[in-house]
C-alpha cells in the first residue's frame, strides 16, 4: 500500500461517483471538485488521514446532508473501511525536520503540515493543535506581495511585516501573537521572490524585535538561530553558497570589527546535517580515463603531484568538461585526468573546457 493507493481508494468510494451523479447540487459537486484537487498534493499516507479526520464528528455539513440525499457514501461513511486497510500507515506523517534549509515547497505542501487546506491561509501559520505551537511557519513573499517583507542581510535577518485585518497591525492577532508570545518557539521562514516561485525554506529564526513605522505598519526582524530542539537539515550546495556569503561580508568589515567578534566567537563549530545530490557514476570511464592519462595531468601536462596511499597509484582527479549538473555525458570524451591544483581551477577560477 501506498499513498497513490490510499488517494485512489477515496476518489473511487466518494469523490467519482459524486461527480458522475446528476442527482447531486452543483455547489456540493463544486466542494467536492475542490476536495479532488487537494488530494494528488498529499504525498504521505499520515497526512492523508489527518485530512479525513476532519470529517468525523460532524455529520451536518452541506456536503455531508448532499451525498446523503443523493444516495451516495460520504467521507463519514468510509472512514471506518479506509482506516482498516490505511490505518497501519497513520504514523508515517510529514515532520519538522524534513523540510530541508535550501529546497523549493509548493504553498499545498506548507498548508497541508498545517493542517489548514486552504491557500489562502495567509503568510504565518501555527503548527501544532496546543495552545502553544510546536512552531510557526512564515511564508514571505519578497517582490509583487501586500507588503515590502525584503532581507535586511541575506540569508540571515529578514524584514516581515505582521498579519493585519483592514491594514491595522494588530499585536494580538492569534498568527501574530504565536510569535511574540512564545519567543522560544522556532520559527521556520520560507521566502519566494514572486507568488508564481515555490517557497525555498531559508532556516529557522527568531524575532529579535516588533518595528513600528510612521503610518502604523509593523514588521517583525526576524534573526537566524541554532535551535538544538528543531535543527533542519541543509542542501549541502546552499550550505556552502550561503557560508561563501558570510565570508564576503567578513571581508567588507575592518580588522578591528573581526577581531572584535573573534573575541566572543564560539571556539567550537556547530555540527550541521547536510544534504547532498550524487551522480551514479559508470566506474570505466573513471579507470579508462586513468588509464589513458598514465600518471600525467592532461590538464598542465605535469607528473600527478603524489602516489595514492591505498596502492601508490599516481594521484589525479577525473573531471568532466562539460559538468554532470550541466547535463554533460559520462564519458570518455567528456573526461580527463586532472592534479588537484587544475581540477579546482575547472570548479573555481577560470575553466579551461566548457
Amino acid at each position: 500500500m501506498n499513498i497513490h493507493d490510499a488517494r485512489e481508494y477515496i476518489e473511487a468510494k466518494v469523490m467519482q461517483p459524486a461527480l458522475a451523479s446528476d442527482a447531486l447540487k452543483p455547489e456540493v459537486k463544486s466542494t467536492i471538485q475542490n476536495t479532488l484537487s487537494w488530494l494528488p498534493r498529499f504525498e504521505r499516507i499520515g497526512d492523508l488521514i489527518a485530512y479525513m479526520d476532519r470529517f468525523q464528528g460532524n455529520s451536518e455539513t452541506p456536503i455531508y446532508r448532499g451525498l446523503k440525499d443523493a444516495g451516495l457514501l460520504t467521507f463519514e461513511d468510509i472512514h471506518d473501511e479506509f482506516m482498516t486497510i490505511f490505518g497501519k500507515f497513520v504514523s508515517e506523517r510529514t515532520r519538522l525536520d524534513d523540510f530541508v534549509i535550501g529546497q523549493a515547497y509548493s504553498g499545498s505542501h506548507l498548508v497541508i503540515f498545517a493542517e489548514l487546506y486552504d491557500n489562502r491561509s495567509g503568510g504565518i501559520l501555527r503548527i501544532g493543535k496546543g495552545p502553544k505551537p510546536q512552531a510557526v511557519f512564515v511564508k514571505a513573499t519578497l517582490s509583487g506581495g501586500k507588503y515590502a517583507n525584503e532581507w535586511i542581510e541575506e540569508p540571515d535577518r529578514l524584514k516581515y511585516y505582521l498579519k493585519s485585518r483592514n491594514y491595522v497591525f494588530s499585536e494580538t492577532y492569534v498568527e501574530n501573537a504565536a510569535i511574540i508570545d512564545n519567543p522560544e518557539v522556532p520559527v521556520f521562514v520560507f521566502h519566494r521572490q514572486t507568488a508564481a516561485d515555490k517557497f525555498t525554506f531559508a532556516g529557522i529564526f527568531q524575532n529579535e524585535c516588533v518595528h513600528h513605522d510612521a503610518d502604523g505598519s509593523k514588521w517583525f526582524e526576524f534573526a537566524r538561530t541554532v535551535d538544538s530542539q528543531a535543527k533542519p537539515s541543509v542542501d549541502q550546495s546552499v550550505f556552502y553558497r550561503d557560508f561563501s556569503k558570510r565570508v564576503a561580508l567578513a571581508e567588507k568589515r575592518t580588522r578591528e570589527q573581526r577581531l572584535a567578534r573573534l573575541k566572543v566567537a564560539a571556539k567550537i563549530p556547530t555540527k550541521v546535517i547536510t544534504i547532498s545530490t550524487a551522480y551514479s557514476r559508470n566506474p570505466d570511464v573513471v579507470a579508462e580515463v586513468l588509464f589513458r592519462a598514465a600518471g600525467t595531468c592532461e590538464g598542465c601536462d605535469k607528473a600527478a603531484p603524489f602516489p595514492r596511499n591505498k596502492d601508490g597509484s599516481p594521484y589525479l582527479e577525473v573531471h568532466h568538461k562539460i559538468h554532470l549538473a550541466e547535463n554533460g555525458e559520462d564519458t570518455v570524451e567528456n573526461s580527463l585526468a586532472l592534479c588537484p591544483n587544475c581540477h579546482r581551477r575547472e570548479h573555481f577560477g577560470q575553466r579551461q573546457w566548457a
